[in-house]
């Protein structure tokens, strides 16, 4: 039965209404305000009908301290007047009064009237309970979703599972210690598990390599707070979320990464994310060592107060620590882990996972071990360029990254590409640069002339060779740069074959320095034999060389004294093929049919070549054979027969073979 408390200072209409109601409902009865409310403190009712004129407290006043009541403060309350004035009705209402039943009481009209509004009341509060279990149900499936993407996270980094979700409960303790309210820490938990998503954009080679990260390792790896920052910058639904992702790794005495804030600055979430990751981090097992003692991890702390860590926080911590309050079920959370997402959680998993691919198209752009665009969307970049404004492409390339690979580690040759990388983007400014290839890269001036681009062509080489001075790693490093003035809606690719024959001319020269392509240069028809006599002048030129034979063309020094030396001791003759490919037409030639052209040609050549010739790739659309002991109804045969074979292997029409020959037998004038 509803139990009802019905208050009046007049006995006989307590004793009326008692008639009508005592048969359907349980009754309490109150003559005055004062008795009402001592009842109402301790014992909850469904229904409050209340007398508004009393002696005393009158019905108004003893409604508004029941609304303060800790019990009974959301019961409906009805007013019982024989008042007729419409302004104390209004007052009531305004209160939150549910109804007026009017004096003299009608049996019927009264029982109509409490059995609808305790059936309202009912539904309310069947509504309420289910708002209420629907609300938990998606705080419950939120929670779900962020574990979800936390192991989604854990299962690219084979090192550290569960590492996520440890630090989510640890974050939790740490802050219920601090005295934070409980929606404050559910949200901490969130942002908790979700704090190093940035991984996802990390390549897995450098995420899970067992050994010692290179320092360019450790530079790519620090990326992943920014990359997680970016990520959940626009999560709006987790307070905080891209905080935590972003600044966890920084300092309280500002030497952290990635931006370098110190002390308050940095946000309260991230500070106490930060004291947890060490935490865990100190506490598991590593593939390099085991996880440390209680004893080393409480002293890595206390070293750390005040410069890597809040004091304040890690006090608190370590509390968490001495008092064992930090330990974890191995199954925690794995419940919620079974559990199918609903529609809520899933539109939160796919904004997550949309913005993860966002980031890792736009991470796609750049080369991760420069920073610079890679080759795709620099060359796409340059090519948008070029249809608006002239300016200067550069050809740059690393010279003798080869050596220093062999003789220093793979670790200096990163170096040495990295150093590159710095330099050009100290010189940004109204350019656009690109890594290329692996140690060749673009840097194209926008509007300029050719003195202003050969300045700041020689303040790259001079900014190198300071950086050069400083570091034993770029010993045996230079650069040589061949440059084209472009003009407005100049081909991309006609503009690169012209800065790449300027990176020849210069790299046929003795390497480091810059080359200005000229616009006269190709005006010979017979541009192959121009390429070739210049060959053949620069190794003349070029003199002995001491050491073994490298068939890569940047060191064709070294083929020429290896020749000149077989020519010597055995006589040989010594031819020197140009192979060239041409427009079939007047048309451009995109790069992809060029480089299939460029292919089918190395394929040609090896399939044609006796065992003691040497061929290598002269530019991107030159190969240079060396035909050694040939006469010359012998060159003619091996050219007839390159001829023959591209053009099976290669069965388009946009490109033509031609060819020039040089003779570098002794007394010879270098022509055939």
């Amino acid at each position: 039965m509803k139990h009802i408390l019905v208050v009046d200072d007049s006995a006989t209409n307590l004793s009326f209404v008692e008639n009508i109601l005592k048969e359907k409902y349980k009754l309490a009865l109150a003559k005055s305000g004062e008795r009402a409310l001592k009842y109402l403190e301790k014992t909850p009712v469904d229904l409050i009908l209340l007398d508004i004129m009393m002696q005393g407290l009158d019905g108004f006043e003893t409604y508004e301290r029941i609304k303060g009541l800790s019990i009974n403060s959301n019961t409906p309350v009805v007013f019982l007047t024989a008042d007729v004035n419409v302004e104390n009705e209004i007052k009531g209402l305004n209160m939150g009064a549910m109804d007026f039943i009017r004096k003299p009481f009608v049996p019927e009209v009264m029982l109509n009237r409490i059995d609808h509004i305790l059936q309202l009341e009912e539904l309310r509060k069947d509504l309420e309970k289910k708002v209420e279990e629907k609300t938990k149900q998606i705080e419950q499936i939120s929670f779900e979703t962020i574990v979800t993407i936390a192991s989604m996270i854990e299962a690219k980094d084979s090192y550290t599972k569960g590492h996520s979700v440890r630090v989510s409960e640890y974050s939790a303790r740490l802050a219920k210690k601090l005295g934070w309210e409980e929606e404050r820490i559910q949200n901490l938990k969130y942002v908790a598990l979700l704090h190093d998503i940035g991984k996802v954009g990390i390549p897995d080679s450098v995420l899970n390599k067992p050994g010692k990260l290179t320092e360019i390792e450790y530079e790519i790896i620090k990326s992943h707070t920014t990359i997680g920052g970016n990520i959940l910058s626009e999560i709006e639904t987790i307070p905080g979320v891209a905080l935590g992702a972003k600044y966890h790794h920084e300092r309280y005495d500002g030497k952290g990464y990635p931006t370098g804030i110190a002390g308050e600055e940095i946000p309260e979430i991230a500070r106490i994310i930060c004291i947890c990751d060490a935490y865990d981090a100190m506490n598991s097992k590593r593939v390099y060592r085991d996880k440390l003692s209680i004893q080393a991890i409480c002293e890595q702390f206390e070293a750390g107060r005040g410069t890597q860590f809040d004091a304040c926080y890690v006090d608190a911590f370590l509390k968490l620590i001495k008092n064992e309050e930090l330990s974890i079920e191995d199954d925690v959370y794995r419940k919620n882990n079974k559990k199918t997402l609903s529609g809520e959680s899933t539109l939160l998993l796919n904004q997550i996972v949309k913005n993860i691919e966002e980031e890792n198209q736009k991470n796609e752009k750049y080369d991760f071990l420069t920073g610079l665009l890679n080759r795709k969307n620099g060359e796409k970049a340059i090519a948008e360029a070029l249809r608006e404004t002239s300016g200067c492409l550069a050809f740059i390339d690393l010279d003798n990254l080869k050596k220093t690979n062999d003789i220093m580690g793979h670790l200096a040759g990163d170096y040495a590409i990295k150093s590159v990388g710095d330099v050009l983007l100290s010189f940004h400014e109204n350019a656009i640069i690109s890594r290329i290839g692996g140690d060749e890269f673009l840097y194209y001036i926008l509007e300029t002339d050719e003195n202003k681009a050969k300045e700041k062509i020689q303040e790259i080489i001079q900014a190198f060779d300071n950086r050069k001075q400083e570091n034993t790693y770029l010993s045996f490093s230079s650069l040589s740069i061949g440059m084209y003035m472009t003009q407005k809606g100049e081909f991309y690719s006609d503009a690169l074959k012209k800065a790449d024959k300027a990176l020849y001319h210069i790299k046929q020269s003795g390497k480091s320095g810059y080359y200005m392509h000229t616009h006269t240069e190709n005006a010979c028809n017979k541009k192959a034999s121009v390429d070739l006599d210049r060959i053949v002048k620069s190794l003349k030129e070029s003199g002995k060389y001491q050491g073994t034979k490298n068939l890569e063309y940047r060191e064709f020094t070294k083929i020429y004294d290896f020749v000149q030396k077989l020519v010597g001791r055995f006589g040989y003759n010594v031819h020197f093929l140009m192979l060239t490919l041409e427009p079939a037409d007047y048309n451009e030639i995109d790069l992809e049919e060029q480089e299939y052209a460029m292919e089918c040609m190395e394929k040609t050549i090896q399939n044609t070549l006796r065992n003691i010739d040497v061929s290598t790739r002269f530019s991107s659309e030159q190969f240079l054979v060396v035909l050694l002991n040939a006469e010359k109804k012998d060159v003619e045969v091996i050219s007839n027969r390159i001829f023959d074979r591209f053009y099976k292997i290669y069965n388009r029409n946009a490109v033509n073979l031609s060819y020039d020959i040089a003779d570098l037998t002794e007394n010879s004038n270098g022509e055939f």
